[in-house]
């Protein structure tokens, strides 16, 4: 463990003087004299300090559904991240190519991190991590759970010979917390561009937003985000959490003046399935100090099974097999009406961004251990979706407006996904023998998501004399079509409600009735809550709205760049994330920001004990 506490050191004081040093470098490199080839990169070291507990007082004791236990000032994040970049323009150097082509290009990006929270941040995160799939794939003392990610399940049918783990899971991969959260590097785009006349083609791994992404981004769906750190957007900009996909996209101008239309064009973009049918990182529960909300799976099965059974608790994510049957394609289309109206109408495809938990109850195995497997579920969803936005002059403001259909998204009903009965509750045991042999499915909801949004610069003279502030309002919405039909209460992707709810909860036959007795009052804590019950398990309204305001200004000709964001759930859910720039160099920045959660326990609030203040250098050859 000293030697690697050395190395990591070793990582960051490296990153350092090649910070402090690139500084007298150009602000940008060309590798030829005509600029056909230049060279940008963006590096970072970010350390990010917990400001609350998560440790609560309820019924008289210390509680905490939050594992490993994490306090304040505790050093949760100590990040490094680089991405640099690299383009070219072919054609200067391939005339011959000129008669057909009017550019040839190409990108290449590399993306990577690593962050020391494991060397030197508090022990609890090394021991908890240290304890996820200690024994695997022999189950004998059951340490901690097992994390396993891979394409195949081949549970032993009934009557049929006993299997080991590893024909349970031909070709799974073991999760590492320290590959997920620790430090991870990729390709993160490789592509070529061509173009000639209207028509514009580009093949490789690349990024593909259509929908808004203002913060959180519900409607930008194409492609997969990387979830580890919590909700991208607060925790991490959204576009390095965007996962680019290997992808054929092109596009065709249609025409430039067409009656009252103008500037109008089609694109499509297709991700081979037998290449890359990537739906993102699961995120590793009790890793690190941004896994989800919840109990140690094992400590919950252990205590339920007791040494009757004698489970091993496997969440195996279960992604798609490469085939040409789970490809992923979009086509969209746009024009301006009038010259003033943007109006946008696509169609795509893609896996659900929220895996969907599914149990598959006890699996016996060859060892002296059974399994007790729950399976998250990435299935294909259909999108549909239209956008407009256009300058109202009357208020100086850019209007936007978007709205996406989901189609077959995969959700989660307790009783449908894990086999809950009305009796679970008073006999726990059977919570794990309800959903075996394929017993148990996940649900499929139509959800319906939309943003309206306005934009505007406008003076303050008071708060700045010299320079405007950008304001950027949102709303954005979710109607759960379903949910008002035969899919009552669908819950929040199975999260475990650590407080009981404040005034409803689902009763068996899946309907939304009212507390009324005294068992049921607002911030109680249920102890010893397992999600054995449907009750356990967070609610979802039919309708779900929330709020956000985006301000910002410049001070000291633009070297001082102080914003403010502020999310409200119309539930009571809020956000405030308060940042500072000041960049003393167009190629060094510092920044000091801010992410605090409160309000009710659903949606943002799943992280309302994870607020945190953050400091980061920044430096951009570009």
């Amino acid at each position: 463990m000293r030697w690697m506490k050395t190395v990591a050191a070793a990582r960051v004081i490296l990153s350092f003087v090649l910070v402090c040093g690139l500084t007298r470098s150009a602000r940008a490199i060309y590798l030829d004299d005509e600029q056909n080839i230049s060279i940008r990169a963006r590096v970072y070291s970010q350390a990010s300090v917990r400001l609350p507990n998560s440790v609560f007082t309820g019924d008289n004791q210390s509680q905490t559904d939050t594992v490993p236990t994490q306090h304040a000032g505790q050093l949760v994040a100590q990040r490094n991240f680089y991405n640099p970049e690299i383009e070219a323009k072919i054609l200067p150097y391939a005339s011959v190519l000129k008669p057909v082509a009017d550019d040839l290009s190409f990108r290449f990006a590399a993306w990577g991190f690593y962050d020391g929270v494991y060397d030197w941040g508090a022990r609890e995160f090394r021991d908890s991590a240290a304890k996820i799939n200690a024994n695997y794939p022999n189950p004998t003392i059951h340490a901690g759970a097992f994390f396993l990610e891979g394409e195949n399940f081949a549970p032993p049918t009934s009557g049929t010979q006993k299997k080991t783990v590893e024909e349970i899971f031909p070709g799974v991969e073991a999760q590492n917390p320290r590959d997920i959260y620790g430090h991870r590097q990729r390709v993160n785009e490789l592509y070529l561009n061509y173009s000639k006349g209207p028509v514009f083609v580009r093949i490789g791994r690349q990024a593909i937003s259509w929908g808004e992404s203002d913060t959180i981004a519900l409607l930008d769906a194409n492609n997969p985000f990387d979830l580890t750190l919590s909700a991208p957007g607060l925790y991490q900009d959204i576009d390095e959490a965007r996962i680019p996909l290997w992808t054929i996209r092109s596009s065709v101008n249609l025409f430039d003046t067409l009656g009252p239309l103008s500037s109008g064009f089609v694109e499509g973009y297709f991700v081979p399935g037998d290449i890359d049918t990537n739906p993102g990182i699961l995120p590793v529960l009790t890793a690190s100090p941004y896994s989800p909300r919840g109990l140690d799976p094992q400590s919950i099965v252990s205590s339920v099974a007791g040494p009757l059974l004698n489970a091993q608790f496997v969440l195996f994510d279960h992604v798609a097999k490469r085939r040409m049957s789970k490809s992923r394609w979009g086509v969209r289309t746009q024009t301006v009406l009038n010259g003033k109206y943007t109006l946008s109408a696509w169609t795509y495809t893609t896996f659900n961004g929220q895996p969907a938990p599914v149990s598959r109850g006890i699996v016996a195995t060859n060892t002296p251990s059974k399994l007790f497997v729950t399976e998250t579920v990435h299935k294909l969803e259909q999108v549909y979706g239209v956008s407009g936005s256009f300058f109202i002059e009357g208020i100086d403001s850019i209007f936007r407006g978007e709205a996406e259909f989901f189609q077959n998204e995969a959700s989660f009903v307790p009783e449908i996904n894990l086999g809950i009965k009305p009796d679970t509750a008073k006999s726990p045991l059977s919570l794990l023998t309800n959903c075996s042999n394929n017993k148990c499915r996940d649900v499929k909801a139509d959800i319906l998501r939309w943003e309206t949004g306005l934009d505007r610069f406008f003076f303050v003279r008071t708060l700045n004399p010299t320079n405007s502030f950008l304001g950027v309002l949102a709303i954005v919405g979710a109607w759960n079509l379903d949910e008002t039909g035969h899919l009552e209460c669908v819950s929040a992707a199975g999260q475990v409600d650590p407080n009981l709810p404040a005034d409803s909860r689902c009763t068996n036959a899946g309907k939304f009735i009212h507390h009324t007795g005294k068992d049921f009052r607002v911030g109680q804590q249920k102890p010893g809550r397992q999600g054995t019950s449907a009750d356990d398990y967070v609610q979802t309204k039919p309708v779900e709205v929330f709020g956000q305001i985006h301000l910002q200004t410049d001070y000291l000709h633009g070297r001082l760049t102080p914003q403010l964001t502020f999310i409200q759930n119309i539930r009571g859910t809020y956000a405030v994330t308060p940042q500072i720039t000041y960049r003393m160099f167009d190629y060094l920045l510092f920044d000091v920001s801010m992410v605090h959660i409160g309000g009710e326990y659903q949606q943002l609030g799943f992280f309302r004990d994870r607020s945190q203040l953050n400091a980061r250098v920044t430096y951009q050859l570009n």
